[in-house]
């Protein structure tokens, strides 16, 4: 008798583990919160910034602060660089006249009535919804609208109307699964992303023309799913999602010649310091085809991404004096 109750403790509570394991993996494979609360749009953007305070930036140089965010880093407490913790984008691009509608949240470590003083200051007027105030900011022409939601977490739109800040709040207050790209993609990106994008090309759109004359407009009528992670190595990844097989080996074809004619363009150039390391992370991308999804990844070293962040600083130091301000930063703005 002491040996079956002993089996039957053992096995209630192998079902018990189970139940959490499952739980924790669904969890875990969930979208982040914060990206199930934006409204649809065109292109969704997450990014993951935890992982980047774990950097020692206590020996970065000090640089000379642009006044406006230094008036708001004196008057909020917030650092971008220290304090925000995930940004979460969702892009609706306006039929006709090429302006993007932005709806933003930003996940961080602040004080609350710190920036809600900040914001009762540069606002017009305000509204309550929800139990919670929104902050109408006039900026270039039209309404930014800025909500400290809780005690992490702030959401910011630019349109004019009120209606996608309003979306933002219901959806805090009910289960949601979160806009149509998400529903419908977020598979494709890789357990452990740190940064990812889902983004919708429909015909015409503009990614077919960019600067130095080429043209992707193979990418018309399809939906890219980018990710990166990080494992000591950044490994990229990108699903190229298109409507039927055939597209999709037109795609891997365009892909194919364009990555031809990086390597060949590469080749001509001789970085300082050797072109090992760029050489590596050229011909480590692969590009495959798996019925109508041509997946291209590639993975960029630590010392390639080394190598890129060094010569990026340079280039600061070059262009601009020490006392240069900082980029102001990141607000919502419209494409001119």
């Amino acid at each position: 008798m002491r040996k079956h109750r002993k089996l039957l403790i053992l096995a209630l509570l192998l079902v018990v583990l189970g139940m959490v394991a499952a739980l924790l993996y669904r969890q875990a494979v969930r979208p982040p919160k914060a990206v199930r609360l934006l409204p649809d749009g065109d292109r969704l953007i997450y990014i993951n910034l935890k992982p980047a305070h774990l950097l020692d930036l206590s020996k970065s140089k000090p640089v000379q602060l642009e006044v406006d965010y230094q008036d708001f880093v004196e008057k909020t407490g917030i650092q971008y660089e220290r304090d925000l913790d995930e940004v979460a984008v969702s892009q609706l691009d306006a039929a006709n006249d090429g302006e993007v509608a932005s709806s933003e949240i930003f996940v961080g470590r602040f004080d609350p009535v710190r920036l809600t003083n900040y914001l009762r200051g540069v606002s017009s007027q305000t509204e309550s919804y929800r139990d919670r105030t929104i902050f109408m900011i006039p900026h270039d022409g039209h309404t930014v609208r800025a909500c400290v939601m809780d005690g992490s977490r702030v959401a910011v739109t630019n349109m004019n109307s009120p209606d996608p800040m309003h979306g933002i709040l219901d959806r805090t207050q009910q289960p949601s699964s979160g806009p149509d790209l998400l529903r419908a993609y977020y598979g494709h990106v890789p357990f452990g992303s740190l940064a990812w994008t889902i983004a919708r090309f429909p015909a015409n759109s503009s990614v077919a023309q960019v600067p130095g004359g080429f043209n992707f407009s193979f990418l018309e009528n399809t939906v890219a799913v980018a990710s990166v992670r990080y494992n000591g190595a950044a490994a990229l990844k990108a699903d190229l999602i298109a409507r039927n097989e055939e597209e999709a080996r037109h795609i891997l074809g365009q892909v194919q010649t364009f990555l031809t004619m990086s390597r060949a363009v590469a080749g001509t150039f001789r970085p300082k310091g050797g072109d090992a390391d760029v050489k590596a992370a050229i011909d480590s991308v692969q590009i495959v085809q798996k019925e109508n999804v041509a997946t291209v990844t590639a993975t960029l070293s630590e010392k390639f991404l080394k190598k890129m962040l060094s010569g990026v600083e340079a280039e600061v130091v070059t262009r601009a004096p020490s006392t240069s301000p900082a980029p102001t930063p990141p607000a919502p703005q419209r494409r001119p």
